[in-house]
C-alpha cells in the first residue's frame, strides 16, 4: 500500500478549522444577541434546528462515499471509483433542488406554528429561504468534500472551510452593522456555501486526477448499494437530529422562544466539545475503511486501541473545564439573564463525555459495514430522548430537556456500545474499557480534588470581569489533567514520548 497522509498533520488540520471556528463564535454569538436580542436569537437558532432536519434526506450516502471511495481508491479500481462518485453526485443533485423546495414551501407554515410574532414573521421566511438554498447547495458539495477526505486530503477541505467560516463571519458583521438585522442574518452562510462549493469542485479535481465528472457513469445497482449501506447510517443520523436539534424545537414549543436561546448557548458550547473530538477523530473512518479494504487487520485493531485512549483523553478534558468553569465562563461571555444555561451545560457536558469518549467505535462500525445493530440503539435512544425531553421540559423546562438527553445517552453509551464494538473490533472487552477509563477516572479524580475550590474560583473570576484569570484557572487545571494522564495511560504517555523524540530529533538535525 502505498504512503498515506499523516494521522497526526490531518487531525491538527481539523482541529485548526474547528480553532477558527470556535474563535467565530465566541465573538460572534454575543454581537448577534446584542443586535437580535434574545427572542432574535431564539429564532435564529430555531430555524437552524429545523433546517438541521435536512440532513435526512442524505440518507447516508455521505458517509457511503467515504467507505466506499477509500476502499476502490486502495484497490486501485478506478471504474467503481468513477461509478461511486457520479451516481452519489446524481442523486445530490436532485436532493438539493428538493431542499430548496421545501423551504420555499414550508416557510410561511413554521412561522404560524411557532407563533412568531406578526413583525418578525417576514424575517423569519427569508432565514428559512436563505438557509434553504444553502442546505441545497450543501449536497453536491458534500459529495465532493467527502470524496476528498476518503483520500485522506483533509488539510485541503480544511482550507476552504477556514476561509468560508471567515467569509461568513465578515459577512455577518457587515450584514448586522447595515442594519438589516434578523432578516439579513442567514445570507452570509448562503454566501459562504456557494465559495465553499467552488472551491470543492476544483479541489477534488486536482487531487483525485482519476475521478471524470460523467454523470452517464451514474448506475442503478450503484445508487442500490450506496442506499442500502446508507439506509442504516440515515437512522444513525435521524437519531443525531433528534438528539441534537429536537430540544430545541420542544423548548421552543412547550416553552418560549428566550429559552431557546438560553439553551442554545449551552448547546453551542457542548458542539463545540463535540466538534473537538469529531474533528481528531474524523479521520480515522477512511484509514479505517483502507485497512479493512486491504486486508490489515492487525494494523486496524491496533489503530483502534490507541485511537480510543486519544478520544477519551481529549473529550474528558473538554468537559472537565465545562464543568470546573462553565458557570464563569457563560457569564463572563454573554452576560446576565443567561444563567439558564449553566446547569444545562452541565448536563450535557458529562453526557456527551462519555459518549464521545468511544467515538472511533463509530467510525469503525461504518469502515467495516457493521453499523445495522447500532442503528437500532441509538434510534431507541433517541425516541427515548424526544419521550423524556417532553415529560420533563412540563416539570423542570430547559433542565428537564437536558435531563431528557443524558439519560437515554448514558444507558446506551455505558451499557450497549462498548459490548458490540469490542466484539466488532476483535478485541478483549476489558482492553476497550482500559483504552478509554483511564481519562474518565482522571476527570473524576480532578473534579473531586477542586470542588470545593469551584465556588471561590467562579465569584474572583465573575467580579474581575477577566477572561485572563479563568485561562490560568484552565491552563493550570489542564496541566494537571495532562501530567496525570501521563502518567496513568500507556497510550498517552508513548505518543507524548514519541512526539518529544520526533521533535528532539528535528531539533538536533537543525542544529
Amino acid at each position: 500500500m502505498s504512503k498515506r497522509p499523516s494521522l497526526k498533520i490531518n487531525a491538527i488540520s481539523n482541529w485548526t478549522s474547528l480553532v477558527v471556528q470556535v474563535a467565530v463564535g465566541f465573538f460572534l454569538t454575543p454581537f448577534v444577541i446584542s443586535y437580535l436580542g434574545r427572542s432574535g436569537y431564539g429564532i435564529w437558532t430555531l430555524v437552524g434546528s429545523f433546517i438541521g432536519y435536512y440532513g435526512l434526506l442524505n440518507l447516508g450516502i455521505g458517509s457511503a462515499i467515504t467507505r466506499y471511495i477509500a476502499r476502490y481508491a486502495a484497490q486501485k479500481d478506478d471504474k467503481r471509483l468513477n461509478e461511486t462518485a457520479n451516481t452519489a453526485l446524481a442523486m445530490f443533485c436532485v436532493t438539493g433542488l428538493l431542499a430548496i423546495l421545501i423551504s420555499f414551501l414550508v416557510a410561511a407554515p413554521l412561522a404560524h406554528f411557532f407563533k412568531v410574532p406578526s413583525e418578525k414573521v417576514n424575517a423569519f421566511k427569508h432565514i428559512v429561504w436563505a438557509l434553504g438554498i444553502a442546505t441545497g447547495l450543501s449536497f453536491p458539495s458534500g459529495v465532493f468534500s467527502a470524496m476528498i477526505t476518503a483520500r485522506e486530503h483533509f488539510v485541503a477541505v480544511n482550507v476552504v472551510n477556514i476561509t468560508a467560516t471567515l467569509l461568513r463571519a465578515v459577512l455577518t458583521v457587515a450584514i448586522l452593522l447595515a442594519g438589516y438585522g434578523l432578516a439579513g442574518i442567514a445570507y452570509p452562510t448562503l454566501a459562504a456555501t456557494v465559495v465553499s462549493l467552488i472551491a470543492v469542485f476544483f479541489l477534488v479535481k486536482s487531487v483525485m486526477p482519476e475521478f471524470r465528472i460523467r454523470l452517464a457513469h451514474a448506475r442503478l445497482a450503484t445508487l442500490k448499494m450506496l442506499l442500502v449501506y446508507g439506509g442504516y447510517t440515515t437512522i444513525i443520523s435521524v437519531a443525531d437530529i433528534l438528539r441534537m436539534k429536537i430540544d430545541s424545537i420542544v423548548i421552543g414549543k412547550m416553552i418560549g422562544l428566550a429559552e431557546v436561546g438560553i439553551y442554545g448557548v449551552a448547546a453551542l458550547l457542548v458542539s463545540y466539545m463535540l466538534r473537538l473530538v469529531v474533528s481528531g477523530m474524523g479521520i480515522l473512518t477512511p484509514r479505517f475503511a483502507a485497512l479493512d479494504g486491504a486486508g490489515h487487520a492487525d494494523e486496524l485493531r491496533d489503530t483502534f486501541l490507541r485511537s480510543l485512549s486519544i478520544s477519551s483523553f481529549i473529550a474528558c478534558g473538554a468537559a472537565l473545564m465545562a464543568l470546573l468553569f462553565g458557570r464563569a465562563f457563560i457569564l463572563l461571555w454573554v452576560g446576565p439573564g443567561f444563567e439558564g444555561a449553566i446547569p444545562v451545560l452541565g448536563i450535557l457536558a458529562v453526557s456527551y463525555a462519555v459518549a464521545l469518549s468511544q467515538t472511533p467505535g463509530i467510525g469503525l462500525l461504518y469502515a467495516v459495514n457493521k453499523h445495522r445493530y447500532y442503528a437500532a440503539v441509538t434510534m431507541a435512544e433517541a425516541i427515548a430522548n424526544l419521550l423524556l425531553s417532553i415529560l420533563l421540559a412540563r416539570l423542570y423546562g430547559i433542565i428537564g430537556v437536558a435531563l431528557g438527553t443524558a439519560i437515554p445517552m448514558f444507558v446506551v453509551k455505558l451499557l450497549v456500545q462498548p459490548i458490540y464494538v469490542s466484539r466488532v473490533a476483535g478485541i478483549r472487552f476489558k482492553d476497550y474499557v482500559k483504552a478509554i477509563g483511564s481519562a474518565l477516572v482522571t476527570s473524576m479524580a480532578i473534579i473531586i480534588m477542586q470542588s470545593f475550590l469551584v465556588t471561590y474560583l467562579n465569584i474572583c473570576l465573575i467580579e474581575s470581569n477577566s477572561y485572563f484569570l479563568l485561562g490560568i484557572g484552565a491552563s493550570v487545571t489542564g496541566a494537571i489533567y495532562f501530567v496525570l494522564n501521563c502518567l496513568f495511560s500507556p497510550t498517552i504517555r508513548r505518543i507524548i514520548l514519541s512526539f518529544m523524540a520526533k521533535s528532539c530529533g528535528h531539533l538536533s538535525i537543525r542544529l
